[in-house]
């Protein structure tokens, strides 16, 4: 049932990358928050308090969704070179930005080991469970693994199975384990009714009025649902997860072609550059806005920090592919299984926007 998009590199689909730059950005003010407040839903981070608290049901399952949008492109690849591109590069980006990230958080004062043996130690600890915002990077390269071994199975059997996962959750003590049954329903979704989702794109462009009405609809249900709490009962988030990101890829498809969402777009093409970088910034803004003068302005502090946080992570991106420290964001031809000359033009056009160059 998978549904495959035109291979041609040169076909863009705009409203992908926006909805990745909203996400990008809707993960961003998460972390931004819980630094500001510890917890978001006390309101003390101002507008940007409620915003994450509004967004909490679709913005991690929008970003595992869309990741999974264009493997049905790659997953018939030999095994090689599915492995590169899917497994080897992702675990690239987690393994190196753990090394990256952990010691220099311990350098800025947060819960640094007491010896370079605990140092060690904290390493290997967090390349089993991922510090921070590093899982994302690293389960991605299970669900594509997992998905590649499962597609053969018949969807009515792996969907049912994908919800009960994610509606009783394992508890095994093998972090891993314990977290696939999490987002990989909204992988797994994004993967195999793809062409649902860029048809309700399709229509959301050709039907403006009545998508804007159906997202009137979407935004007070559900504020209501997340004020009344109903989205703690997973079935109840199930739902709300999906009507999110049915809202979202309507509301990308509405504006993405907009001059004035290009910036969003160039978050979304570039959202695993931002996603890598945006932690060690913030945990320096955050904290010195918040004890300087505008700290008593909450909202004031979060969007600065917002803009700063982003604008950070882009400009090093950029900066470190000038100065010759593009291995933080490209992978070099070491840690490949398949080098570039080797791949084929359709393995090279599957590779979807936005995510680090593989």
């Amino acid at each position: 049932m998978s549904q495959a998009r035109p291979s041609d590199p040169r076909s863009r689909y705009d409203w992908v990358d926006f909805a990745k730059g909203f996400c990008i950005v809707a993960v961003v003010a998460m972390w931004i928050a819980g630094t500001m407040q510890g917890h978001v839903a006390k309101g003390q981070a101002g507008w940007l308090g409620y915003f994450v608290v509004f967004a909490k049901p679709f913005r991690m399952p929008d970003f595992f969704l869309i990741s999974g949008l264009f493997l049905s492109q790659v997953i018939d690849r030999p095994w090689k070179h599915y492995l590169d591109t899917k497994v080897v590069h992702y675990l690239y980006f987690f393994v190196l930005w753990t090394v990256i990230v952990l010691p220099i958080t311990w350098l800025l004062g947060h819960e640094a080991p007491a010896n370079l043996a605990d140092a060690v130690s904290a390493l290997l600890y967090h390349l089993y469970d991922p510090f921070g915002m590093l899982w994302f990077i690293m389960m991605l390269s299970v669900y594509f693994v997992a998905t590649r071994l499962l597609r053969h199975v018949p969807v009515w059997i792996m969907l049912p199975a994908a919800v009960l996962m994610l509606l009783f959750p394992l508890h095994t003590g093998i972090y891993h384990v314990d977290r696939f049954g999490m987002f990989f329903l909204f992988f797994y979704v994004g993967h195999v009714f793809s062409g649902r989702f860029f048809a309700l794109a399709d229509w959301a462009r050709e039907h403006r009025r009545p998508a804007i009405a159906g997202l009137l609809v979407w935004a007070v249900v559900n504020a209501v649902l997340v004020k009344l709490a109903l989205t703690e009962y997973l079935s109840v988030n199930l739902l709300a997860g999906f009507m999110g990101i049915s809202a979202v890829v309507v509301i990308a498809s509405l504006v993405s072609s907009h001059p004035w969402a290009g910036w969003l777009n160039t978050l979304g093409k570039n959202s695993i550059a931002i996603y890598l970088g945006f932690y060690l910034p913030m945990i320096v803004i955050v904290p010195a806005l918040q004890a300087s003068p505008i700290g008593r302005s909450p909202s004031l502090v979060a969007t600065i920090s917002m803009v700063s946080v982003i604008g950070i992570a882009m400009g090093a991106f950029h900066l470190a592919n000038r100065i010759g420290l593009a291995f933080l964001y490209n992978r070099p031809n070491w840690i490949r299984l398949v080098q570039p000359g080797q791949r084929s033009a359709s393995a090279r056009a599957s590779v979807p926007s936005g995510s680090v160059a593989s």
